[in-house]
């Protein structure tokens, strides 16, 4: 008897081809729209260049600081975002403030509380040149004490920070506050605290491309 040859693997044989280029198409559009949406989401460059948990944005400035140190770029960024005559001097800030012990921004802190970092200081002589004291120190009354220049200034703050009160263990601000400026009653240090974490919680917007 003549018999039919079998055919139930003759489908699969068919089949086989099929789906393997069916699941090699879905693999490759699988492959292709996922680097597409991380390529473009590597693309799009990244906003903020951080520098901590909680920053502030001030300003609409762009730019990166942190350039070395990144506390000297905070600094200077910030002082850059209110046209301040001390801008520049981050650098300077932090390596008085290191070599004293003490907090980095705390006498950058205090400048925007006395003089509004450096735009309001004394003059001295009959010409009235400028103290450079923008921290109002050691002036009582009409009797106004002179840096040589800015750099001065700093060095010598930041030295009286340490000593009067850092190396002795008064570190809350509103502690310093009770010899460095008693009349206050409170408002020097929540203004020096407020620039503090101006300063401190800074990040730089960077410019959209």
């Amino acid at each position: 008897m003549f018999k039919k040859p079998a055919l139930t693997k003759y489908p699969l044989v068919v089949m086989l081809p099929i789906i393997w280029f069916g699941t090699l198409f879905l693999t490759v559009i699988v492959l292709t729209t996922f680097l597409f949406f991380n390529t473009d989401t590597a693309r799009k460059p990244q906003k903020y260049a951080l520098y901590s948990s909680k920053p502030l944005v001030l300003g609409a400035m762009t730019g990166e600081a942190g350039i070395g140190d990144s506390r000297a770029g905070k600094i200077d960024e910030v002082f850059a975002t209110y046209n301040c005559p001390l801008e520049g001097l981050g650098k300077v800030f932090v390596e008085e403030a290191d070599k004293n012990n003490i907090p980095y921004w705390i006498v950058a802190a205090v400048a925007f509380q006395e003089s509004s970092c450096g735009k309001n200081v004394p003059g001295i002589g009959s010409e009235q040149d400028s103290s450079y004291n923008a921290w109002g120190w050691a002036i009582y009354g009409d009797n106004i004490h002179g840096f040589d220049s800015w750099e001065d200034g700093i060095a010598v703050v930041s030295k009286y920070m340490n000593e009067r009160f850092f190396s002795q263990g008064v570190t809350d601000l509103c502690d310093i506050m009770k010899t460095y400026t008693p009349p206050s009653e409170g408002s020097w240090c929540e203004g020096v605290d407020y620039f503090k974490s101006m300063i401190d919680e800074y990040k730089t917007p960077l410019p959209e491309l």
